[in-house]
């Protein structure tokens, strides 16, 4: 589970990030005339997606949790896909590394999306702290 958690905050925290530099071009929701631009960045999200959005967001994370599975007795992460061209299955020193490495950043991006949030909450404006950086 702490994997998956880190997977998840790990994008998260790069979303933060790409999104403040760029949008999509288009409609997020063509019948509400709702733009991927007019769509703030961070928690303000939350209260400008329609709710089929969210409704859509859910059934695909909800599949997705039922279909996609870690293989029973492997090591965490192992979903029988292989990792960057690495088989999950040899028990490697670099193979223990890289999932060591991958499970301390996903702890750093859990911390790291918390801080994003509880910053946009304090300061009252997503990412304040970047705006030293021109």
């Amino acid at each position: 589970v702490e994997v998956k958690h880190g997977r998840i905050a790990m994008a998260a925290t790069l979303g933060m990030l790409v999104q403040q530099t760029s949008r999509f071009e288009g409609y997020l929701s063509p019948s509400a005339n709702l733009k991927f631009s007019d769509v703030p960045n961070g928690l303000g999200a939350l209260d400008v997606v329609p709710l089929e959005g969210w409704v859509q967001m859910a059934v695909v994370i909800g599949l997705h949790e039922i279909f996609v599975k870690e293989r029973e007795g492997r090591a965490p992460g192992d979903f029988g896909t292989g990792y960057f061209g690495f088989t999950m299955d040899d028990q490697s020193s670099k193979q223990i590394r890289a999932l060591s490495v991958e499970i301390s950043n996903g702890r750093l991006a859990m911390l790291g999306i918390l801080g994003m949030f509880a910053s946009e909450i304090v300061n009252g404006e997503v990412l304040a702290e970047t705006k030293i950086f021109g």
